[in-house]
């Protein structure tokens, strides 16, 4: 939030941002105008570029801070855990949980993902998300508590895998609720990344 200090100005671009959140995981990038935002936000349009240069700044921004909380989200308690294979059990939770409770963010983040298709900041944030899960996994293999592949071979799977459940639990989200589904999610990871010598 650059150029923003005080409390009032820092509360007018949450405002801004809330309403942007809203109205562009309902009606898509497009079809939300920066008018629309300015009356969800309750201020006046000039008063949105006060905070951001365009449109486009406007959707970036707003991509951008859905993306922090879902990273914040995913890493949640992983420090706490000492095997790699309960480190990613629990981050498919936290993707899984931050979906469920972060509806609106994710749609966010699926729709910008794919109207910027192939642009730098694009590859940036995937490569971030796609770097925290290779440490994870290179680290386990190294412990030899994780089958001895090539480490981006092995994250690339756990990529898959957490990503159809990701789009699966979406589609149907009563079935996080239930526990024996959660379980059979953490031994279908188990049996297809764990060193079964460990």
């Amino acid at each position: 939030m650059e150029g923003v200090s005080s409390t009032e100005d820092s509360g007018k671009y949450q405002q801004i941002l809330d309403a942007a959140i809203g109205l562009f995981s309902e009606r898509g990038f497009d079809s939300a105008s920066i008018q629309d935002i300015a009356q969800a936000a309750g201020v006046a349009k000039g008063t949105v570029y006060l905070y951001f240069k365009s449109k486009d700044d406007l959707m970036d921004q707003v991509y951008k801070h859905c993306y922090e909380l879902d990273i914040k989200a995913c890493g949640a308690g992983l420090e706490k855990e000492s095997h790699a294979i309960d480190k990613l059990c629990l981050r498919m939770d936290n993707i899984i949980e931050y979906l469920l409770t972060h509806p609106k963010e994710a749609r966010i983040e699926q729709m910008y993902k794919l109207s910027i298709s192939g642009k730098k900041v694009s590859s940036f944030y995937q490569e971030e998300m796609y770097q925290a899960i290779y440490g994870i996994v290179e680290e386990g293999i190294g412990k030899g508590e994780l089958r001895d592949m090539p480490a981006a071979l092995l994250t690339q799977i756990y990529y898959g895998m957490a990503n159809g459940l990701y789009h699966g639990f979406q589609d149907d989200p009563k079935l996080w609720q239930q526990k024996k589904i959660r379980e059979q999610c953490h031994q279908l990871i188990r049996d297809s990344m764990a060193n079964r010598l460990s």
